[in-house]
């Protein structure tokens, strides 16, 4: 049995307010007409007329019937087509869920590196004096500080360190050596950055190493 029902909608028009009625497909009845004409479709394929009789028809029913198998048959491959494809889909659901496990735990197994190998950079002034000094700050881990010095010993050394790099002295003049200094210790590119990397992989404590200016921006006449 086929139902459907009605929609009342109150609507206002010419002054009054008047009841709209308007019919609404069930989903029953949805389902069953799309059934409906999909059987059709699956058992009209006109296999009562022998192949050998086309060449008498007509060839607007000829041209038809051919054309009719040729499609049924682009809808079988179409069919098939979905279902290798809703099958694939659903292969690569439970491949993600693979995935997603297998990332997690490596996530667990790899978080200390967090810990170890990214760390912040800041700058404190000591009270006594106009002289400051730098600290590399991890989770996990003990701060290690270490001298900087007076902003004419840092600017100078910075700009002997990087009298062949033209755009960095424009951006050590632009924005002042506390905020170059604020840059070079968080750019993956740094030489400076690069030596901290490579003092943590050696030692992840940082103990066995001493920090200062002139040795994360050494120059030849230190050598002297």
């Amino acid at each position: 049995m086929i139902n459907f029902h009605l929609s009342i909608k109150k609507v206002y028009l010419a002054g009054l307010f008047k009841y709209e009625y308007r019919p609404i497909l069930s989903l029953n009845l949805i389902i069953h007409l799309k059934g409906f004409f999909m059987k059709r479709i699956d058992e009209g394929r006109f296999d009562f007329v022998p192949k050998y009789l086309w060449t008498t028809m007509s060839k607007n029913n000829k041209d038809n019937l051919r054309n009719y198998r040729l499609y049924f048959k682009y809808l079988n491959d179409n069919d098939k087509k979905i279902k290798e494809l809703e099958k694939e889909l659903s292969d690569r659901r439970e491949q993600k869920k693979s995935y997603v496990t297998k990332l997690t735990r490596l996530n667990e197994d790899l978080d200390h590196l967090r810990n170890d190998y990214n760390f912040s950079f800041s700058i404190t002034k000591l009270k006594s004096k106009d002289y400051y000094n730098g600290t590399i700050s991890r989770k996990g881990h003990k701060s290690k500080s270490f001298t900087l010095g007076s902003p004419k010993l840092i600017e100078d050394r910075l700009r002997k360190y990087y009298k062949r790099r033209k755009e960095k002295i424009d951006y050590l003049d632009n924005v002042g050596w506390k905020s170059f200094l604020h840059f070079e210790f968080n750019d993956n590119s740094s030489k400076v950055k690069r030596y901290i990397l490579g003092c943590i992989n050696q030692d992840v404590t940082l103990k066995k190493f001493l920090f200062n200016r002139k040795i994360l921006f050494p120059i030849k006449s230190d050598n002297k």
